[in-house]
């Protein structure tokens, strides 16, 4: 008996490719998006201790803005060094505010892009990801509010 050869021949094929496609777009979207979530969070450690470290030499003087602004950028710096991506990169870019017994710390780091470079948003190959933390000095003691 001789078979005759359906339209539908090859369809399964079409439909698996433009599945696996999808699949694969999504994967690389978790992995790019879970790696910026990793990097955040390694800044905001970062961004946290900076701050509490900062708010602990304000005395409502120059003097104490000037030693707050090092010690915030000292957890960055020397051989035990807080870094991002998983403890390889260097924090660099660290911006510190301070306002009467506040202290503010943005860190900001450019994440590598893999996959999302495909679209015109990663077409640069980085997202600049950023965490900040607030910490105020009272009488009691250093805490953080934001």
């Amino acid at each position: 008996m001789v078979r005759c050869r359906s339209r539908e021949d090859g369809f399964v094929l079409i439909v698996t490719c433009i599945v696996l496609v999808i699949l694969l777009g999504l994967a690389g979207l978790g992995i790019d998006v879970g790696r910026m979530y990793i990097i955040r969070s390694e800044l905001q450690a970062f961004s946290d201790a900076a701050a509490l470290n900062a708010a602990l030499q304000l005395d409502g003087t120059n003097t104490g803005i000037a030693r707050a602004r090092h010690a915030a950028s000292e957890l960055a710096a020397g051989p035990h060094a807080m870094k991002w991506d998983l403890g390889s990169q260097p924090i660099t870019d660290i911006t510190s505010s301070f306002v009467k017994n506040d202290v503010r710390i943005v860190v900001s780091a450019p994440a590598p892009l893999i996959f999302l470079r495909a679209f015109p948003a990663g077409s640069s190959g980085f997202s600049n990801v950023t965490a900040s933390s607030l910490a105020r000095k009272t009488a009691d003691g250093v805490r953080l509010i934001q």
